[in-house]
């Protein structure tokens, strides 16, 4: 007899795992993505962005600095009870300190 076996929908729990190294997830590097910006004269696009700015609205830059432990325990609490990102719980804090401030530019040439 030449029976076909009759498997059941599902038989199979690990089915929907597949091989991930045949996939390339690579993310482009800065050289493939200031290529695909150029145009057809071979120049570089005003599109080009420095990376502590990508991703960001127009306005803001991505910056690291060194705070206080009680402060950074602080400023996590209000951003939580507040249901705010600690980004919007900065920014309304350096607001609020800079709004009547009266500050003078710095030189160029100075860092």
């Amino acid at each position: 007899m030449d029976e076909k076996k009759i498997t059941r929908l599902g038989s199979d729990p690990l089915s929907w795992i597949q091989d991930s190294r045949k996939q390339k997830t690579e993310a482009p590097s800065r050289e493939k993505k200031i290529q695909q910006k150029m145009d057809a004269s071979g120049q570089v696009s005003k599109q080009d962005v420095p990376k502590t700015k990508e991703g960001l609205k127009e306005g803001w830059i991505r910056a690291t600095f060194i705070v206080r432990e009680d402060y950074l325990e602080k400023i996590k609490a209000v951003s939580y009870w507040d249901r705010k990102d600690i980004k919007q719980v900065v920014d309304e804090a350096l607001g609020g300190y800079l709004k009547n401030k009266k500050v003078k530019p710095k030189p160029k040439n100075e860092r």
